[in-house]
């Protein structure tokens, strides 16, 4: 193994570790908090949907065209250790409100502490530092965001049981400070070492790929901004409903908290598996694959109040949760270059904002107009065959430049 391979491994294992304790707490943990917050204030279902569902999504989306500008200009870690900071001091203002507005605000200020510190930029890093194994290493990078989610479920869980739902947030910032903050600073960088004198913005530049405003001519583009958004409307709303469906099932707040960390674990281990095998088939065959996958696993959820029917559901639903986080930045490698992947994948995902805006607060009205979540899973279900399409219909690279090519002179 070279010196930059044992680099760029040392980085994969930091960058798991950041996204194990900021995004496994800051955006997996919203079903834990839900019925307590829905207990203690008696907000109605679709009011407090709006914070994983609006404020937290929304805010993550749209500043994430800036920091996919930024990416493409500085150094990842300078703008990762701002979202930690940001992520940290949300939950620890989100421990001491007593109204809607404070709270909502703090999820604002998370939902950009989150953008900054995680997805998109280890997405940058990732694509910059491999090539042929770009899969394996995303796979290994974002299984911390699904067994941060098992990690610190847990962890906001047992804080929750022994001091309330303000502890639960305390306990969650604490790891981001102390471990995450001097890891990124030391350990991460955005691509291997340039010639000395080459910044960034002129490293990027050098890369294969189209520009912002050439992608947005593409097909590939607007099909991975289609896949994004029914990807992320289902896993946010399935997500953030999934405990509290099932205790309405008839299971212990427990179990179902134990549930929904189980199903991390498996999601952990899609990612892998999915990174792995998006290596070997493509991301495009991948995602496509993982979308029917996860279409069955919905269908099993309306039996879900048997365990026969339970255990398969997690099983599928879990090893499908998160995959799209490993295969969607391969996709966009794949199909537009890594040129502008910051300000592509800024941009693409303001549609997977979109989606987990109208995933969680889409189900929590249909709950309060229905009373009952069933319909809302049979939409999920119908937005998995099409993000299935979308994913289908993505075009490699090399296809995009040729369509490119022969539309310049029927142009012209």
């Amino acid at each position: 193994m070279t010196q930059r391979e044992r680099q760029g491994w040392i980085i994969v294992a930091s960058l798991f570790v950041t996204l194990l304790l900021v995004f496994g707490s800051g955006y997996n943990t919203g079903g834990l908090f839900f019925p307590h917050l829905l207990k203690y204030f008696g907000w109605k279902r679709a009011q407090l949907s709006t914070l994983q569902g609006a404020a937290l999504p929304l805010s993550a989306g749209l500043s994430a065209p800036l920091i996919g500008w930024l990416l493409d200009r500085v150094e990842a870690r300078i703008v990762m250790v701002a979202g930690t900071v940001l992520t940290a001091a949300a939950f620890l203002i989100a421990s001491r409100v007593d109204s809607f507005g404070p709270l909502f605000g703090a999820y604002v200020m998370l939902g950009v502490g989150i953008g900054a510190a995680t997805l998109l930029p280890c997405s940058l890093v990732i694509a910059n530092w491999f090539g042929a194994r770009r899969g394996l290493a995303m796979g290994i990078t974002f299984a911390g965001t699904s067994l941060g989610g098992a990690l610190m479920t847990m962890v906001g869980n047992q804080a929750i049981s022994y001091g309330g739902w303000r502890a639960g947030y305390v306990a969650l910032a604490i790891p981001m400070i102390v471990i995450v903050i001097p890891l990124i600073i030391i350990v991460v960088k955005t691509r291997p070492p340039q010639a000395e004198g080459v910044s960034v913005s002129q490293a990027s530049d050098a890369l294969p790929g189209f520009e912002l405003r050439e992608a947005f001519r593409t097909r590939s583009f607007w099909t991975i901004a289609t896949a994004q958004f029914f990807f992320a409307a289902v896993a946010a709303g399935a997500g953030l409903h999934l405990i509290t469906y099932l205790t309405e099932l008839g299971y212990t707040p427990s179990f179902a908290a134990g549930i929904m960390s189980l199903g991390f674990v498996f999601a952990a281990a899609g990612k892998l598996g999915m990174g792995i095998f998006a290596d070997r088939v493509s991301a495009r065959v991948a995602l496509s694959i993982n979308f029917l996958l996860a279409g069955v696993g919905m269908l099993l959820i309306f039996g879900a109040g048997r365990i026969a029917v339970l255990v398969p559901f997690v099983l599928i639903f879990g090893l499908t949760l998160g995959a799209p986080l490993v295969l969607v930045p391969m996709l966009v490698a794949e199909s537009l270059g890594l040129k502008r992947f910051g300000s592509i994948g800024g941009i693409a995902g303001v549609f997977n904002t979109i989606g987990a805006f109208v995933g969680p607060v889409g189900a929590g009205k249909i709950y309060d107009v229905t009373g009952s979540y069933v319909p809302a899973f049979e939409v999920f279900v119908v937005m998995c065959v099409l993000g299935a399409i979308a994913s289908y219909a993505t075009m490699s690279f090399e296809s995009e430049q040729e369509r490119a090519a022969s539309a310049a002179p029927a142009a012209a």
